[in-house]
């Protein structure tokens, strides 16, 4: 029974692989604040309206995005590896002696050790073929996100069970003591249209909007400590499959080298039960921005104006992102971000990026995120310019 809480949680954010982020090489470099400073066809994940913002010599474009950040914030992936490396332990030699008092006190602690711990994993995938048009511009979309939160539900009559097992056989499967995950993997494939109009002053106007179909899996599974396998976790027990239809859309205004813009993602509110009888809910997002790009700069602030549910976490979330881009080069970017959740369910995180472009017809984008209580993560972009 070799199994941890890490490669639970990172099965389940790489099935197809997080709350509202779109994990992308050039946008996690900037903490998610892109939606009306990106390019045409980095920006229509976060704005479908940014699919209109391309240049003269802009083309079809495909990009590959992949990524996840993670929260440990009380060490319980180490706790937890001890632990169930005990359990094995004591499984395997526990049929042939006894449960001693040495052996008695060490399960006790680390028990004790993950009493009442957690972490959290989100984790995103995207691929997004852009082709822009001054009639309409199209960009075919497929995204998955996941999230999970797991938590450690200590029996404190464990504790007793053990002492009173002393100089006598044990069975671990008498503890009841067990780790609880719960989350969703939600796969969209969309479609973004999106249309640019011009003002006598030189200012634009950009619309867009996003008809998707929203495929989500809520899992929900509950194991003790002796029964945990993570080959189970996506087993048709503990999932439980819907899918709906929904749409974002989005407009940006640009005046100069200021940038303003409105979205609205999942515009359909959906309901999606989970095994447990929990409901997954999906609600409408609106979040605003504001940015700066002229040159080899580029700043934006972005702000969610209302608060989510998130599912496995246990609370709302709402997002406050700024981030900076700087092109020393016309084929370096460097980019810095910071997040924060003003519910404050999820930790504060930072970022930075670096993006490698020669010729204008390939892009390497990378991107760093660290935070408060042990958050880690990062995010890849692949893309080419045809």
């Amino acid at each position: 029974m070799k199994k941890t809480l890490l490669s639970l949680a990172l099965m389940a954010a790489t099935s197809g692989a997080a709350a509202s982020e779109n994990f992308n090489g050039r946008l996690t470099g900037m903490s998610g604040a892109g939606l009306v400073t990106a390019g045409y066809a980095d920006g229509v994940l976060a704005n479908p309206s940014m699919g209109a913002a391309f240049g003269e010599k802009d083309d079809v474009a495909l990009v590959i995005n992949a990524g996840g950040v993670g929260s440990d914030k009380d060490e319980l992936v180490d706790a937890m590896d001890e632990l169930v490396d005990y359990v094995d332990y004591l499984d395997s030699i526990t049929n042939v002696q006894d449960l001693n008092q040495d052996m008695a006190d060490t399960l006790i602690d680390r028990i004790r050790a993950v009493e009442d711990k957690g972490i959290h994993v989100n984790a995103g995938a995207s691929v997004v073929l852009a082709i822009p048009n001054e009639v309409l511009s199209l960009a075919f979309i497929a995204k998955a996100r996941a999230q999970l939160g797991v938590v450690t539900l200590i029996d404190q009559d464990d504790y007793a069970l053990i002492e009173n097992a002393v100089d006598s056989p044990f069975d671990t499967e008498d503890l009841n003591s067990s780790v609880l995950g719960k989350g969703a993997l939600i796969r969209e494939y969309g479609l973004a249209l999106s249309k640019r109009f011009g003002t006598a002053d030189g200012e634009q106007w950009l619309v867009g909007v996003t008809p998707k179909r929203v495929t989500v899996e809520t899992i929900v599974y509950n194991a003790t400590i002796s029964e945990y396998d993570e080959d189970d976790f996506d087993a048709e027990d503990y999932t439980l499959e819907n899918s709906a239809t929904s749409f974002d859309a989005g407009i940006t205004y640009i005046s100069g080298n200021l940038r303003y813009g409105l979205v609205v993602k999942d515009a359909i509110s959906h309901d999606f039960a989970a095994i447990d009888g929990d409901t997954l809910s999906i609600k409408p997002l609106t979040t605003t921005a504001i940015g700066y790009s002229k040159g080899w700069l580029k700043a934006e602030a972005a702000l969610d104006l209302n608060a989510v549910p998130a599912f496995g976490l246990a609370g709302d979330v709402q997002i406050l992102r700024a981030g900076l881009e700087v092109s020393p080069l016309s084929w370096l970017q460097l980019r810095l971000g910071l997040q924060q959740d003003l519910e404050n369910t999820l930790e504060d995180t930072y970022s930075a990026g670096i993006g490698l472009s020669p010729f204008d017809t390939i892009n390497l984008d990378v991107a760093a995120v660290t935070g408060q209580d042990n958050t880690v993560g990062g995010a890849v972009q692949l893309g080419l310019r045809f």
